[in-house]
């Protein structure tokens, strides 16, 4: 009699924790605005900016933030080159301003903070 209760609490227990998800947070809605106030959030590729610094850009964020990083948009400047980049599964945007040969990458949330 209690093999048949262990059992049957057991398989009770299963049925219930099968009906759990983990929600992982996909993308299923539309990814973070930009912050109107900051500068405008790039979503094309400067075909003038290196893959260096895309690479640099994404190594540095992913260094710092958790959750995949995607690279989204660039821009070439002779000052220094601007590379766009949402993180994790909510798109949050960030900017990157590095030079073009991939060195000094420098990181900026573009995000508004009062939405997170």
């Amino acid at each position: 009699m209690t093999k048949t209760f262990s059992l049957t609490g057991a398989l009770t227990a299963l049925a219930l924790l099968a009906g759990c998800v983990e929600d992982s947070g996909s993308m299923t809605s539309a990814p973070m605005e930009a912050s109107p106030a900051g500068p405008p959030f790039i979503t094309t590729f400067d075909g003038s900016v290196s893959n260096e610094a895309i690479s640099a850009c994404r190594a540095e964020l992913e260094s710092m933030t958790e959750g995949g990083v995607t690279a989204v948009g660039s821009e070439f400047s002779e000052a220094a080159t601007a590379v766009y980049l949402r993180v994790g599964a909510n798109g949050v945007p960030w900017r990157c301003l590095v030079s073009n040969d991939g060195s000094n990458p420098s990181v900026m949330f573009m995000g508004d903070e009062g939405a997170l």
